[in-house]
């Protein structure tokens, strides 16, 4: 499995590089400064810091300006993981090269993870931008307790992963790309409590909200970086049993669909 997810990030790397250096990451960090300028202006232009005592009591601080870019880096991120880990195996197929794939003796675990870590590096990238773009803004954080910062992180990492396999299958099964993963972008950014707490949505979409892992995952690393809360094993099981759900479901549906399309070839 792990020779399969190297050779895979290996060949990635190498073909964007060659096919498309710069163009989607340079969209992505555009794209983020674009919303830590928005932040910025709305907080200190349009509102003036003027804060209702709801923020404060739903999210356990008043700096909204920390709040609304990380909550924006994050939301960067997880499309940008998510857009092209969920993308490769309709990628393989639209290059002709889906048949060769399910030929080969492949580990599909492999595949998926060598995807994944090679998009963490272009992800890494973009969030390391938009942060610096946060921190000329005005981000400011407290101490935050590092081992709950990295203990969430990977969550959220995961939970980003496993939501991708899921993803990737409907992808593969509707051979269509934007009107699927646009749809679960906009849904996941309304109701996940990217930009605003999610307390503000009526009580159905917030229960709406917890078929996701990123909506407690991304609760938990905001909580480690803004107030310096301890992450403790109970608190991140919810988000890491769905998380194992959705990896479950995403590699079932995907061998599923696979098949159907291996008949047809």
């Amino acid at each position: 499995m792990w020779q399969t997810a190297i050779a895979t990030a290996l060949r990635n790397q190498r073909a964007n590089l060659r096919a498309f250096p710069w163009n989607f990451t340079l969209g992505h960090i555009i794209e983020g400064a674009y919303l830590v300028l928005v932040s910025y202006f709305s907080y200190v232009y349009l509102i003036q810091g003027d804060l209702d005592d709801r923020f404060a009591l739903y999210t356990g601080t008043n700096n909204y300006l920390a709040f609304a870019i990380i909550g924006g880096t994050m939301n960067i991120f997880c499309i940008s993981m998510m857009m092209n880990v969920s993308r490769a195996l309709i990628t393989e197929w639209r290059e002709g090269t889906l048949e060769a794939l399910l030929l080969s003796p492949s580990s599909r675990n492999g595949y998926f993870l060598g995807t994944a870590v090679q998009q963490f590096y272009r992800s890494g990238i973009v969030l390391v931008t938009v942060l610096a773009f946060g921190i000329l803004a005005g981000l400011r954080l407290p101490s935050p307790h590092l081992l709950s910062v990295l203990l969430s992180a990977m969550l959220f990492i995961l939970s980003t992963y496993a939501m991708a396999l899921v993803l990737g299958s409907v992808m593969l099964l509707t051979r269509d790309t934007y009107i699927v993963q646009n749809t679960l972008f906009a849904v996941t950014t309304l109701l996940c409590g990217f930009q605003f707490p999610r307390q503000y949505l009526p009580r159905f979409l917030q229960n709406v909200a917890e078929i996701f892992p990123l909506t407690s995952s991304l609760q938990l690393l905001r909580g480690a970086l803004l107030t310096s809360n301890a992450v403790s094993f109970p608190d991140m099981l919810p988000a890491l049993l769905l998380s194992l759900v959705y990896i479950a479901v995403g590699l079932w549906c995907t061998n599923r669909v696979e098949r159907g399309l291996f008949e047809k070839f």
